[in-house]
């Protein structure tokens, strides 16, 4: 992989040998951060982010909205927005039996409701097809730097991405703090490798 840091930290890496154990891990540090902390680490990210996003096409870009202690999003959000970019959240099914997620149009003010899981998602927007994205910004419990991540779980993202042809256009990148890099994510045949990582400390570009 190629990586580009803010300031030659190379994260922390786990030996953990389940991705339970990991997830639990990883969370139970998240659950810790400051609020001060939370804000700091999502400064770095987007001011890392601006150095970069020239390089990525960004008519069309899905994000998350930040629960539980997630590196914030907002201030790329409302940048992407500025800019004239077309912003999208995940939604989730009504159907509990249902793990796709559909992208909705969000601009910044649009009505948001809490679904399930707690986490707001747009209540009445268009949605879009998942190849016509430029990029999607995925949340993660932790990352590798092969480009694989751990979620939490559900299985709604790689449900989700597993619909993206072979020869997709649409770049994934993962969100994280620098503490969430681990020395493996112990991928499994379905997990779908993310095409770079960007934390408050560096961005890189995994080849897959």
């Amino acid at each position: 992989f190629r990586a580009v840091n803010n300031n030659g930290n190379l994260g922390n890496s786990s030996g953990m040998t389940t991705k339970n154990t990991l997830r639990k891990e990883i969370l139970e540090k998240r659950k810790f951060l400051l609020l001060q902390e939370q804000q700091e680490a999502e400064n770095s990210l987007f001011h890392l982010w601006r150095t970069i996003k020239d390089s990525y096409k960004t008519d069309k870009v899905a994000l998350y909205y930040a629960v539980n202690g997630e590196i914030s999003t907002n201030r790329i959000i409302s940048s992407l927005i500025a800019e004239g970019s077309e912003c999208f959240l995940p939604k989730i099914s009504q159907n509990k039996n249902d793990k796709s997620l559909e992208f909705a149009f969000f601009n910044g003010g649009d009505s948001l409701t809490v679904n399930r899981f707690g986490i707001q998602e747009p209540k009445n927007s268009k949605t879009i097809e998942l190849d016509e994205l430029d990029i999607i910004f995925l949340p993660c419990v932790c990352f590798d730097s092969k480009g694989n991540r751990i979620g939490m779980g559900q299985g709604f993202y790689d449900e989700t991405l597993n619909k993206l042809p072979a020869n997709k256009e649409t770049q994934l990148i993962v969100l994280a703090y620098d503490f969430q890099e681990v020395e493996s994510c112990i991928p499994e045949a379905h997990d779908i490798k993310a095409d770079a990582c960007l934390t408050p400390s560096k961005y890189l570009e995994f080849k897959n």
